[in-house]
């Protein structure tokens, strides 16, 4: 059957230039899957998928840059005639509660009435059609989840935001396509421990995880992306690659 990567948004923190915030469409058999919702990275979606034909959303976290366009599509949903109805999400603690935080002005239009909410943490597990989720709890400065995607024998897993450890190496371990945020480049003792990754740390990840391809991504704006790319070479001497928008990744 296969599986399908298609790159929404990969800047992190901010959108920078021909760079939407973060943001995953995972297609499967007919089965669509959104992973995160960063600023701006559902108008990419929908070159691919209409909003109201997604079977989930996946949010791996409540920072702004991962989830901010739910808000967006609650209204593009709340007032599109065509939906069947509610569109089940899967977020990490604390989720929920932001988003629904923002639209407190607006009780009269229930966050409820568009999506179907499931809280997630480590060792969950949900069957989205072909396709078989898992998680495992992230090291970050929120609640924040890691996502296994399988099917048919292949396996995809993205980071979401992360400072490693040994539980993103279990849940990657194998993946045919690990991808893995690279905030930074150079040395981790020069930025805040426990919120994100450098590109020779996401590349040990790949390397204790044995996965077969690296894609980077969640560079910040400021980050040297050819210097990221360069160490993360330097660690790990399989397939490499930076993430870009719109670009697309084939499974199987």
């Amino acid at each position: 059957m296969g599986l399908e990567l298609t790159v929404l948004g990969c800047a992190g923190s901010h959108p920078a230039a021909g760079r939407l915030c973060s943001g995953y469409l995972v297609r499967s058999g007919g089965t669509s899957v959104l992973l995160d919702a960063g600023n701006g990275s559902t108008a990419n979606l929908q070159r691919f998928v209409a909003l109201r034909d997604l079977d989930a959303i996946v949010i791996s976290h409540r920072h702004v840059d991962h989830c901010i366009d739910l808000i967006g599509a609650f209204y593009a949903l709340r007032f599109d005639p065509a939906v069947g109805g509610r569109i089940p999400l899967y977020g990490a603690a604390e989720v929920y509660d932001t988003l629904t935080g923002l639209m407190s002005a607006d009780s009269s239009m229930a966050f409820d009435e568009i999506f179907q909410h499931t809280q997630v943490r480590g060792e969950d597990q949900v069957q989205i059609g072909p396709l078989a989720l898992r998680f495992a709890d992230s090291v970050h400065a929120t609640p924040a989840v890691s996502t296994r995607i399988e099917v048919d024998g292949q396996a995809l897993v993205y980071s979401g935001d992360t400072a490693g450890g040994p539980e993103l190496v279990r849940i990657a371990r194998g993946a045919d396509l690990f991808l893995c945020e690279a905030t930074w480049a150079g040395d981790a003792a020069d930025y805040p421990p426990g919120i994100h990754l450098t590109a020779r740390e996401a590349a040990q990840v790949a390397v204790d995880a044995e996965v077969r391809k690296l894609v980077l991504t969640h560079i910040a704006g400021g980050t040297d992306r050819d210097r990221v790319l360069h160490e993360a070479r330097e660690v790990f001497d399989g397939p490499v690659e930076l993430a870009e928008d719109l670009a697309v990744y084939r499974l199987g």
